[in-house]
């Protein structure tokens, strides 16, 4: 099993009110997008926009060093990430918001004999969704 994880501190942070779970159509775009992201930073060498599209926190933990390694075994082992925006991402559990604001999306891109497995942690900043954490392996179909 393949496997990239980056992380970065979670902070607590105060909502007047608690942030709806964005519809399906939004979910599945913040899943195709940060794939396409990484599908691309891992094809040119080039990590600045997969960082650039982190929260401030993710940015000051990941330089575009640290993720050029974070991701070198998907690289290397030129696992396409890209071709998940042709399904419709499968989630492992529901797509949900913590009370700190996080909106985790854990799942999948089902293809055989391969599939793509992710858990991906967004932050709300300035109306938008950013990456806070994020975890991309290629597992067997299988496996579950």
């Amino acid at each position: 099993m393949l496997a990239a994880m980056v992380t970065a501190a979670s902070h607590q942070a105060s909502y007047a009110q608690p942030l709806p779970v964005p519809d399906e159509t939004v979910l599945a775009r913040l899943a195709w997008t940060t794939m396409i992201a990484l599908d691309n930073a891992n094809r040119t060498g080039d990590y600045s926009v997969l960082r650039a599209l982190g929260t401030p926190d993710f940015q000051s933990r990941n330089s575009e060093e640290d993720l050029t390694r974070i991701f070198a075994a998907l690289r290397d082992n030129r696992v396409d990430v890209g071709k998940a925006v042709l399904v419709s991402p499968t989630w492992l559990l529901d797509p949900g918001i913590a009370s700190d604001g996080t909106l985790r999306l854990r799942g999948g891109f089902e293809y055989r004999p391969k599939a793509i497995r992710f858990d991906i942690l967004f932050r709300n900043i300035d109306g938008g969704w950013r990456i806070l954490a994020l975890s991309v392996a290629e597992i067997d179909s299988a496996a579950r």
